[in-house]
C-alpha cells in the first residue's frame, strides 16, 4: 500500500499555512527589531504564608521542613535566555510549561523594559519568574464511594525529591476491577536535560504491569522537534459487564514496544505544523484471539495557540490554561508481515476547535475517528464528537456543559462503551448501561464559595443534569431511551497540597430509575471521585 493520502494532506496543508507565514514575515520587514532579554530573575515562593503566629504557626514549621525547588530547576525550563531577541510567545509558554509541573501550584513570567532610548524604545527587557511550591510530601490517601462499591488507595509519595522535580510514588489501591500495589518514578528532567523519564512497576490481584518510556515532547511552537520511547508489558484480566454486573472476564496479555521522532516543519508566530514518524510493535493476547501488529507509522499535526487563563473552573483557584486554537491530525499505521506482524492498516484523524465568545466564554468543539482495516473489513473502529462549553458569571460561578457521542464498528471483544455512576451518569447503578454506542449530554453549575481556608483547602457546590444512554448491538439508537438524572456536588479542593486538583462528591436522583437486585426502582446513587473535570 502506498502513502499517497497523507502526502497529499501534508502538501496541502503545509501550502495552506506557508503562505500567511509568508506574509507575517513581510509585514514585519519595516518593524524595529524586538528588545534582548536582559537580566532573568528567579523568585521561588514557599508553599504556605507565613501570616502571624497562633493558628498560623504551622505553616511556618511547614516551610521550614519543605525543601524548596531549587533554581536551576526552574531555569532548565525557561525557553529564553539572557541577549536573545525578546519572544512574547516564548515567554507566554514557558509560563504554561511552569505552571505544568506537578510540583508547582502556580507561576508567573513577568516583563520589565528598561532605559528607553530617545525614540521611546526599550534598550532590554528584564524578566522575572515567580513560581509557587507545593507541598509535595505526603500520605497517598484517595476515597471514592460509587454506589456501594468502593474505590480506595493509601501510599505515600514524594512529588519534589530534594527540591529537584522528580517524583517517587508508593500505593496500594482496590479499584472496580482489581487491587493494585505500584511504585512510580517520574523524572521531567533527565540528567540535567529536558527529556522526561517514567518507570512504573505493578503487582495485580489479576496479573501485573511495566512500564519504561523517555519523552522529549515539544517544548513550544518554536521547538523544531520531539522524540519519545516506550515499552509496556501487562498481564491482567477485563472485565465484560452487562447491566451492571460482570458475567466474564477476559484473559489479556500484551508486550507494547512504541519508538516516535518528530519534526516542525513550519513555524509561524502562533501556530506550527509537525510531522512523526514511527515504529510501533504491538503483540497482544485477548482470550483465543492473539494479535500482532508490528510496522511504521507516519502523521501529521496542525496546532494553534490561543490561550485563554482562568480560574474556578475545575481547580478552583489555581490557573487553568485553555487553547481554543485549532489542532489537526491525521496518522497512517501499516502492520505487515515482513516485519513480523499482522497485515492491518490503521487509521486515525481527529480535529478541535475553540470557538471563543469571551476570554471567559467559550465552546471547543471535537471530532475524530481511530480503526484499523483488516481483512476487508473496519475492526474495532470508533467516531466520536465532542463538545465543551464554559460560561463564567463571576469570577466564582461557572456554568458548564458536556456533550459525548461514541459510535463504534466491530469492537473487540474487550472494549465496551459503558455509561453510569463512574463514567458521568449520575443517579443511576456502576456500569449499568453497555453497548457500542454511547451519548452522554451533562449541564453543570458550579459556585465555588470558599478558598485556602487555612491555606489548606477550597469549597464549592455544583447542581447538575445528566442524560445519556448506551445502545447495544443491533439495536437502532434511539433518543427516547436515554435516562436521565439530577442532583448536587460538594467540591472540595487544595492548590497548595500536590493532590489531582480536588474531591467531588455526587448525589444523584434517577428520574428514569432502573431495578435494583431486590427487584425495587433505585433511583438515588451517592458516588465521590477525586476529579473535577471540564
Amino acid at each position: 500500500m502506498t502513502l499517497r493520502a497523507p502526502s497529499v494532506a501534508a502538501t496541502a496543508i503545509l501550502l495552506a499555512l506557508a503562505a500567511p507565514a509568508r506574509v507575517g514575515q513581510a509585514g514585519q520587514e519595516d518593524q524595529p527589531p524586538p528588545p534582548p532579554v536582559g537580566v532573568i530573575e528567579i523568585l521561588s515562593r514557599e508553599v504556605f504564608d507565613e501570616l502571624g503566629g497562633g493558628l498560623f504557626a504551622p505553616h511556618r514549621v511547614a516551610n521550614r521542613i519543605h525543601v524548596r525547588t531549587r533554581d536551576h530547576v526552574i531555569r532548565r525550563e525557561l525557553l529564553f535566555e539572557t541577549g536573545e531577541p525578546l519572544d512574547r510567545e516564548l515567554v507566554e509558554q514557558t509560563e504554561r510549561n511552569l505552571r505544568g509541573l506537578w510540583f508547582l501550584r502556580d507561576a508567573r513570567v513577568e516583563t520589565l523594559e528598561v532605559d528607553e532610548d530617545l525614540d521611546g524604545r526599550p534598550e532590554r527587557v528584564d524578566i522575572v519568574v515567580t513560581t509557587w511550591d507545593r507541598w509535595s510530601l505526603a500520605p497517598r490517601l484517595d476515597f471514592s464511594q460509587v454506589q456501594d462499591r468502593t474505590i480506595w488507595e493509601i501510599g505515600a509519595s514524594e512529588k519534589n525529591f530534594l527540591g529537584f522535580g522528580k517524583s517517587i510514588t508508593v500505593s496500594h489501591r482496590q479499584n472496580l476491577d482489581r487491587v493494585t500495589d505500584r511504585v512510580r518514578y517520574q523524572d521531567p528532567q533527565l540528567l540535567g536535560s529536558n527529556v522526561g523519564l517514567q518507570a512504573s512497576a505493578a503487582n495485580l490481584s489479576d496479573g501485573h504491569e511495566g512500564l519504561l518510556a523517555v519523552d522529549r515532547g515539544y517544548l513550544s511552537l518554536r521547538d523544531p522537534w520531539a522524540f519519545s520511547a516506550g515499552v509496556v508489558s501487562v498481564m491482567r484480566t477485563e472485565p465484560i459487564v452487562e447491566h451492571g454486573v460482570e458475567i466474564e472476564r477476559l484473559p489479556v496479555r500484551g508486550e507494547f514496544v512504541d519508538l516516535e521522532a518528530g519534526h516542525a516543519v513550519l513555524r509561524g508566530d502562533n501556530h506550527a505544523v509537525r510531522l512523526h514518524g514511527a515504529y510501533r510493535s504491538h503483540r497482544s493476547q485477548v482470550g483465543g484471539d492473539r494479535r500482532d501488529y508490528s510496522g511504521p507509522e507516519i502523521g501529521l499535526r496542525t496546532v494553534t495557540h490561543r490561550f485563554v487563563r482562568l480560574t474556578h473552573v475545575n481547580q478552583f483557584e489555581r490557573s487553568e490554561d485553555f487553547n481554543l486554537g485549532a489542532e489537526s491530525q491525521a496518522v497512517l499505521r501499516l502492520s505487515t508481515p515482513a516485519l513480523g506482524g499482522q497485515r492491518a492498516t490503521f487509521v486515525s484523524v481527529g480535529h478541535r476547535h475553540g470557538l471563543r465568545f469571551r476570554d471567559d466564554h467559550f465552546v471547543v468543539l471535537g471530532a475524530g475517528f481511530g480503526g484499523r482495516r483488516e481483512r476487508g473489513a473496519w475492526r474495532n473502529s470508533v467516531a466520536e464528537v465532542s463538545a465543551r462549553y464554559l460560561q463564567k458569571h463571576s469570577r466564582r460561578t461557572a456554568f458548564v456543559g458536556k456533550l459525548d457521542y461514541r459510535h463504534g464498528r466491530n469492537l473487540d471483544p474487550e472494549v465496551q462503551f459503558r455509561l453510569g455512576a463512574e463514567t458521568g451518569l449520575r443517579g443511576y447503578p456502576v456500569r449499568q448501561f453497555t453497548g457500542n454506542r454511547s451519548l452522554l449530554l451533562t449541564l453543570e453549575e458550579r459556585a465555588f464559595f470558599a478558598d485556602d481556608v487555612w491555606q489548606l483547602f477550597s469549597f464549592g457546590v455544583a447542581g447538575f443534569v445528566d442524560s445519556g444512554f448506551v445502545w447495544p448491538e443491533r439495536h437502532a439508537v434511539d433518543l427516547g431511551d436515554l435516562r436521565t438524572g439530577v442532583g448536587v456536588s460538594l467540591l472540595v479542593g487544595s492548590h497548595r497540597l500536590a493532590s489531582r486538583g480536588g474531591v467531588r462528591f455526587d448525589l444523584g436522583y434517577a428520574l428514569d430509575p432502573v431495578q435494583g437486585p431486590d427487584g425495587k426502582p433505585k433511583r438515588w446513587v451517592g458516588a465521590a471521585f477525586s476529579d473535577i473535570d471540564f
